[in-house]
C-alpha cells in the first residue's frame, strides 16, 4: 500500500515516520464521511494505532487510486477512545 502525506498531514508536528507506524500497526480503522463544510466529498478512513513509543494516535486520510493520501495526524482525541475499547473486545 502506497502511502502520501498532504501538507496538513504533519500540522499537529506527528512525523510522517510516526503517522506511517500508526496505520501499520492500527488497532481500529473507521471509515467516516466528510464534514458538512468540506469541499472534497471523500470518504475519510480514520486509522487509531500506536507509533513506535507506544503514544496513540488518530491518522485520517483519503482513498486514491495510489493508495492513501494521509489529511490529519495527531495525538489521539477521547471522542476515538469507544473505537479502541470496542476494537481490544473483538480481539480477545
Amino acid at each position: 500500500m502506497e502511502i502520501r502525506w498532504a501538507r496538513s498531514a504533519t500540522k499537529h508536528r506527528i512525523s510522517r515516520t510516526r503517522s506511517e507506524y500508526a496505520i501499520r500497526n492500527a488497532i481500529a480503522v473507521i471509515d467516516q464521511p466528510a464534514p458538512d463544510d468540506s469541499p472534497h466529498r471523500d470518504v475519510r478512513v480514520v486509522f487509531l494505532g500506536p507509533d513506535a513509543d507506544g503514544r496513540m494516535l488518530e491518522v485520517m486520510a483519503v482513498e486514491t487510486a495510489e493508495g492513501f493520501l494521509v489529511i490529519h495526524a495527531m495525538l489521539i482525541r477521547r471522542k476515538y477512545l469507544d473505537y479502541l475499547e470496542g476494537a481490544s473486545d473483538e480481539q480477545a
